[in-house]
């Protein structure tokens, strides 16, 4: 893993350099095209990964056949089928990488290996389990409560860079909305900052 890439997971997750450096000889690094399959959903795949740069989304196919995105990851961002790691079943969300990108991937026996011999390593990897139960939780209230235009000032505020990078499909899909309302959205909100209301 890169230094940057080390600095930028040690702002999410206080660990030693010297847990990275013992992740770092389990990783395995990608470097993939966009519209690369990352995790092919109805297969097993209990890697976990790590985003050294780009952008890649996760989404399912719905009864009517639309592809609804339930997640993106950038820089620094972690992620897996719950699925296959946890219970070894098929993934349910395909990963695609929506930019050309570099990721690290580590085997689910690596990082139990490197678990069992590191307390240090044990904790980091349970503070990223717990964070993603956070964050489902979050985006179940912010999706439950608000309505569009906070679930979409919610992203901008969040994570703005996906904004620079997803095409407006993705980014309504992961609202909710359409891209009709998406780009109405966007007029009301330029409209709101030109009259200094947000």
């Amino acid at each position: 893993m890169t230094d940057k890439l080390i600095k930028r997971l040690q702002q999410y997750y206080p660990v030693s350099t010297e847990v990275f450096g013992l992740l770092d000889k389990r990783c395995r690094m990608m470097e993939l095209k966009k519209h690369d399959i990352i995790i092919s959903a109805d297969k097993t795949d209990d890697n976990i990964y790590i985003v050294q740069d780009g952008l890649l989304r996760s989404y399912y196919i719905d009864s009517k056949g639309n592809e609804v995105t339930q997640y993106f990851g950038m820089e620094g961002d972690l992620f897996t089928s719950m699925f296959s790691y946890y219970n070894r079943e098929p993934a349910f969300l395909q990963v695609e990488a929506v930019t050309d990108m570099t990721l690290y991937a580590i085997r689910k026996k690596d990082i139990e290996a490197l678990c069992s011999i590191s307390i240090e390593a044990a904790n980091w990897f349970r503070h990223v389990c717990l964070e993603q139960l956070y964050c489902l939780e979050k985006r179940t209230k912010v999706f439950g409560k608000e309505d569009a235009m906070a679930r979409y000032k919610s992203l901008i505020k969040a994570r703005p860079d996906i904004l620079k990078e997803a095409p407006l499909k993705h980014i309504a899909s992961y609202l909710g909305i359409t891209q009709q309302t998406l780009s109405r959205l966007r007029a009301q909100l330029a409209s709101e900052k030109a009259e200094g209301q947000f």
